[in-house]
């Protein structure tokens, strides 16, 4: 039976459908796996997937009631009927596990104001069976719409008339893609470029017959080509940065196909609109300034989608959130002061006018050091505008940077670097203290005694190597 609900366990997981659950139990059988003759259709996976359910649902409502505190992220859906929900998911630390973060549920939204997705968010958390949520949440994060995070009436702004000591953050993921989507409304090249990847997407999405022509030319040409991606995704920016790739590398195809499109040799010709959007994009895309810029363009997402990759991992904390932001930034500087690795390439290969076997139309050895200066220096704008509050020393966030023994002052014999140790982050735990200070009374714990500690955290954590995560973790299971 164990082998059964590893199957079972295996088909959700990778999003199967149920049927396929009796054909892989005797592909098991075939290979040698102890497998039982019962339950052998897709109502037994059924079954087995409510049974898992309800077992790691246990488990995570006992932990999560024997956290000390949590952190609660918010966001809201739409389903299949065009109804609105709100799914809510849980952060918290447990003693043998770890930091679990885990979905908690899933309400309908009854009103589609604050008090709406509050009272869903209540129902989550009380068929949970956690009355006393309000008590142990700490951290709430969701993305930025006003019903969100307004400043008077959102749900961040009714749950701190009850909770005084919570933190509410806009998704750092969010607010880059925003930050993104600020500097392509500011410049037109941006802009000209998404409309060609737009279109890109359009016409192989829902042109079976162009996708199908665009596999034959890549085949006669030898090469590989991948299917245009849409730009819109549960996270833009990876989509774009894909998008952009595509274009890329697969560059002498796309210009080959459209070139067939225009020919008059085509046998079955286009139709009118059909045509002109096809010169339209090979006129854009025998550019050489246009496929430097896409090259520049491929540079600059790269560093900004490792960015929001990181955003996205588990493990993030405010330090490490707060120095990948600092280490995108310096990369774009980086772009503004020379060609990156991308754009190097295609000017290395378009050294004669031609890049890829494309005649390229007004050849210039510029290398775009306006348009790199102008677009860098925008995009650092809107991303610092967008986290400034990550960013800024007075923020809240900034504060825990305390604790982390990466950036504490170096300790050696001189007394100047003693008293510099000595006195890091003092400060900085005093306001956690004071923002904190509701929790800290509930505890029957002064600020003196935390200052206290503070100290032998130092001490012991001075000497520790690794990310800061690692040693909150190693304390924290002692």
């Amino acid at each position: 039976m164990q082998n059964m609900f590893h199957t079972a366990y295996y088909v959700v997981k990778k999003e199967k459908p149920f049927t396929d659950f009796p054909d892989l139990v005797q592909l098991n059988s075939r290979t040698g796996s102890n497998m039982t003759n019962c339950y052998l259709s897709d109502k037994a996976c059924l079954r087995f997937t409510i049974d898992i359910y309800n077992v790691e649902r246990e488990q995570l409502l006992s932990d999560l009631k024997n956290a000390g505190y949590i952190s609660v992220m918010i966001d809201g859906a739409t389903d299949t009927g065009n109804l609105e929900n709100e799914i809510v998911y849980v952060k918290f630390f447990n003693k043998e596990r770890g930091v679990v973060q885990s979905f908690l549920g899933i309400e309908d939204v009854k009103h589609a104001h604050a008090d709406g997705v509050l009272s869903a968010v209540q129902t989550v958390f009380e068929k949970a069976g956690l009355d006393n949520w309000k008590e142990k949440v700490v951290f709430l994060c969701a993305d930025g719409a006003a019903v969100n995070l307004g400043k008077r009436n959102g749900v961040a702004a009714k749950l701190k008339e009850e909770i005084g000591h919570l933190l509410a953050i806009h998704c750092v993921a969010h607010r880059l893609e925003l930050g993104l989507v600020d500097s392509i409304k500011e410049n037109q090249r941006l802009k000209q470029l998404q409309e060609v990847l737009q279109y890109l997407h359009q016409q192989y999405h829902y042109s079976p017959k162009a996708l199908r022509e665009l596999r034959m030319l890549a085949d006669a040409m030898e090469e590989k080509v991948l299917k245009p991606t849409n730009l819109k995704g549960a996270r833009w920016l990876p989509y774009i940065h894909k998008a952009t790739q595509i274009l890329c590398n697969s560059y002498a195809i796309f210009v080959a196909h459209f070139e067939d499109q225009v020919s008059p040799e085509r046998t079955t010709r286009p139709s009118p609109a059909v045509m002109g959007r096809a010169k339209n994009i090979l006129h854009y895309l025998k550019s050489h300034t246009n496929v430097q810029f896409m090259h520049f363009l491929l540079d600059t997402l790269d560093f900004l989608k490792a960015l929001s990759l990181q955003f996205q991992q588990d493990s993030l904390t405010p330090g490490e959130a707060v120095q990948y932001i600092e280490a995108c930034l310096n990369g774009l500087t980086e772009l503004c002061l020379e060609p990156g690795e991308q754009q190097r390439k295609m000017l290395a290969d378009a050294m004669n006018g031609t890049y890829r076997g494309v005649e390229l139309k007004n050849t210039t050895t510029d290398t775009l050091a306006t348009d790199r200066k102008k677009i860098t220096d925008m995009l650092t704008k809107h991303i610092e505008s967008r986290l400034g509050d990550l960013l800024s020393t007075e923020s809240i966030v900034q504060t825990f940077s305390a604790l982390d023994h990466n950036v504490w002052p170096k300790l050696d014999n001189s007394d100047e670097s003693k008293e510099a140790f000595v006195l890091h982050g003092r400060a900085n735990i005093e306001s956690l203290c004071h923002h904190y200070q509701s929790i800290l009374v509930r505890e029957g714990t002064t600020v003196t005694e935390v200052l206290g500690v503070y100290r032998l955290y130092k001490i012991w954590a001075r000497m520790r190597n690794g990310p800061l995560r690692d040693t909150l973790l190693e304390i924290l299971q002692r």
